[in-house]
């Protein structure tokens, strides 16, 4: 995501009043320098206020910074601008994300920070709304959306962004709704084209409250300090999403902030009835008295390309197909590793996730810890849909004691525990001699 900002010289003046006699002290200069800029974002007086006016709480939740090249982490506290070192847990793989410290959330950014402030300010109020979501009632919840990898849903998918992309800029309200309908057909067809019927948009729905809100925020708070507003951006997002290789829990990112901003347009009192349940395009479809309804869904789906977007998704369920058991080939066979999970944090790229029917879905890469160490799998690793194994390539599996390598994944064993191979495959054992292997 890249926009050109416009910030406030106030808020710079504030930043550097702060961290510049820290630094000098203590900071490695690439912290100091990205202390500066999330500092920047976060103080600028109309985002702040545009924070708080949306959701009615404080988002205001200590920065953690984390570097990659060195292993450290540190921590600026947005209330009274102190800087400290900070460790991070062992079930705390690094990640942008929402973290608990000492009982308290954190928002946790990876270095580099995204080079423009647009970005970054996207981001930090993306996070810090993760970080004050359960007080709102919304807490975390993933939803299963592998139907958005196949034939049909991703077809569906596209022209639902294509229509979204159309009545977001419309001013005339007559412009804007017809392409709104057409958007909610879309996402009906993907309803009326599963075996699962209703339960495959339950599931988007679930994804769209947790990702697509949190984005929804970013983009309106980072836009309150930006004259282009937070419309361009968003079409521009929707239109290279179009493009997207998986849009597996990654798609809520565009459309959870497109339905989020049509709900502005139509019902500005959308967030205070905000349930663990709600839909955000249902929401939208009540109010503008529109039938989520798959009828007509053919007919108008030709105003947006949908002969084209067909063929184009025929031919890469063609090629998914071979990808597809590829994987079953690497994940599935007899000299595959397998490792059981009971309490695993996981870090991963959600724009790069790619279901295995039922057995659970790719993700590359993937870093997981448990307690028996810490995974690192750069080519990918397979994760059962309830989270309980995580499997690796097999073929070239090296190392000894604590430290295991294999076809693009690296394996780092806390004490007591073994990585063994036997005529069923690799196993995992404890100092105690059971066997954790699932």
């Amino acid at each position: 995501m890249t926009w050109i900002s416009r910030y406030t010289l106030c808020g710079v003046a504030i930043a550097i009043s702060w961290l510049m006699p820290f630094a000098a002290a203590a900071l490695p200069s690439g912290v100091q320098q990205a202390l500066h800029r999330v500092a920047t974002v976060a103080q600028v007086p109309a985002s702040k206020e545009a924070a708080e006016a949306l959701w009615g709480v404080p988002m205001d939740a200590p920065v953690v910074l984390h570097d990659p090249a060195t292993g450290t982490s540190w921590r600026w506290n947005v209330v009274d601008e102190a800087v400290e070192p900070v460790g991070l847990r062992k079930d705390q793989p690094p990640a942008n994300t929402c973290i608990d410290i000492d009982g308290d959330p954190n928002v946790l950014l990876m270095l580099p920070l995204p080079t423009d402030n647009d970005g970054l300010a996207t981001l930090f109020w993306h996070e810090q709304w993760h970080c004050v979501q359960a007080v709102l009632g919304l807490s975390a919840s993933e939803g299963d959306t592998a139907h958005l990898d196949g034939e049909l849903g991703r077809m569906a998918l596209r022209l639902e962004m294509r229509a979204l992309a159309q009545a977001l800029p419309a001013h005339d309200d007559r412009d804007a709704r017809p392409h709104v309908a057409a958007a909610l057909r879309f996402r009906a067809l993907r309803s009326a084209g599963s075996t699962s019927g209703t339960r495959v948009l339950t599931e988007e729905a679930r994804v769209e409250r947790n990702e697509g809100l949190a984005e929804y925020t970013g983009r309106r708070v980072a836009a309150a300090a930006n004259r282009a507003g937070m419309v361009p951006a968003l079409v521009q997002s929707l239109a290279a999403a179009d493009a997207s290789p998986s849009f597996v829990r990654s798609a809520a990112y565009v459309t959870g902030p497109a339905y989020g901003m049509l709900l502005d347009r139509w019902s500005p009192q959308w967030r205070s009835g905000l349930s663990p349940t709600s839909d955000l395009s249902a929401l939208l479809a009540e109010q503008l008295g529109m039938p989520l309804s798959a009828t007509g869904a053919e007919r108008v789906g030709r105003r947006y390309g949908m002969d084209e977007v067909r063929a184009q998704e025929h031919e890469r369920a063609r090629i998914r197909a071979h990808r597809s058991a590829e994987y079953r080939r690497r994940y599935l066979g007899g000299d595959a590793v397998r490792l059981p999970l009971s309490r695993p944090s996981a870090s991963f790229d959600p724009r790069a996730l790619f279901p295995l029917d039922e057995v659970g879905t790719v993700y590359t890469p993937l870093t997981v810890r448990d307690e028996w160490g810490e995974l690192t799998a750069e080519s990918g690793a397979l994760m059962s849909k309830d989270w309980t194994l995580v499997t690796l390539s097999g073929g070239e599996v090296t190392g000894s004691a604590s430290n295991w390598t294999g076809p693009g994944w690296t394996l780092v064993l806390n004490a007591g525990w073994r990585l063994e191979k036997d005529s069923d495959g690799w196993r995992l054992t404890n100092a105690r001699g059971g066997d954790d292997h699932s």
